[in-house]
């Protein structure tokens, strides 16, 4: 028998949805022999974990069609207090993800995405990342585009050896297999200070067909990587804050947003980007904790992804 349940709330917003419904997604799980649901809402505080009558699976099914009108609620084998190394999703009924969280990787990898913002924002000095200034190229820029880019393929190596992930010399091939679990292609970011420069999703359209070429400041980042003098004209300063943004969602991907250990780094982030994620895409990619111990707080029990 599956361990949750995820189900829509199709009657939100409908004069019969009691208040306590007010969600648009939600999901049942089994707590100890309990089975118990919660909302997930993509606008408004998760609501409390609420025990359910029904215990086993058809009867929970039909109560999920009767009260939310979901008749097609999907099963799966997630287990409640599991989480994948790594991977940082939302966490719901008021749980916290950071004792799960590899502290080294994390200040080395804050420490690298300092940097490339800094140099990042030296360039903006002499160039500024207006429009008409997209594709401006150069020598600094290229060296940040590939700075970026290499530190972007050292967060998939980590992510995907942190799993058990099979394999040498890792490529595209491999790295795309990251993108559905860690739901890449659901954040875009803007220049926090250079509201001109367009909003972009850096992993948007990345797809397993063409896993280098659909990733466009990644296709130049190997253009320019190997041939400088035929191909230094696309490593453009476009293309080179595309890379740091991916850089930015992978950190984000990997310990979570609004993460505070020590220092508060995420404000640092926020001074140069803003953040948004599609709560829509995915939302069912979440964690949800099991009660906390006493003097311990919340615990999980980290998986490896099955990539």
């Amino acid at each position: 028998m599956p361990s949750t349940v995820f189900f829509r709330n199709l009657n939100n917003g409908k004069p019969t949805n009691a208040a306590i419904h007010g969600f648009t997604h939600g999901v049942a799980f089994l707590s100890g022999s309990q089975w118990t649901y919660t909302g997930i809402d993509t606008a408004r505080a998760d609501s409390w974990p609420v025990p359910i009558t029904p215990q086993d699976l058809p009867t929970l099914k039909t109560w999920i069609n009767g009260i939310f009108g979901d008749a097609a609620p999907e099963e799966s084998d997630y287990k409640p207090g599991t989480a994948y190394k790594r991977i940082s999703r939302r966490v719901l009924v008021m749980g916290k993800l950071e004792g799960a969280i590899d502290q080294k990787a994390f200040t080395q990898s804050f420490v690298a995405l300092k940097l490339l913002l800094a140099k990042m924002q030296d360039i903006f000095e002499t160039v500024e990342p207006s429009p008409s200034n997209l594709q401006t190229y150069g020598h600094k820029i290229r060296e940040l585009l590939l700075l970026a880019a290499m530190e972007v393929e050292a967060s998939w190596a980590a992510v995907l050896k942190a799993n058990g992930y099979a394999g040498g010399r890792f490529t595209t091939n491999d790295y795309v297999k990251l993108l559905r679990p860690m739901r890449l292609d659901s954040f875009s970011l803007k220049l926090r200070s250079y509201p001109d420069f367009p909003a972009f999703t850096p992993f948007g359209g990345w797809n397993a067909t063409a896993p280098t070429r659909s990733l466009s400041w990644y296709d130049v980042y190997n253009q320019t990587k190997h041939n400088r003098e035929e191909h230094l004209d696309v490593a453009t300063i476009e293309r080179a804050v595309h890379s740091v943004g991916a850089a930015v969602v992978m950190f984000y991907a990997q310990f979570g947003i609004g993460i505070t250990i020590g220092e508060d780094k995420s404000n640092l982030l926020r001074n140069v980007f803003t953040l948004d994620v599609d709560p829509l895409r995915y939302p069912q990619d979440c964690y949800i904790p099991v009660p906390p111990v006493a003097g311990k707080g919340w615990e999980w029990d980290l998986i490896d992804y099955p990539f």
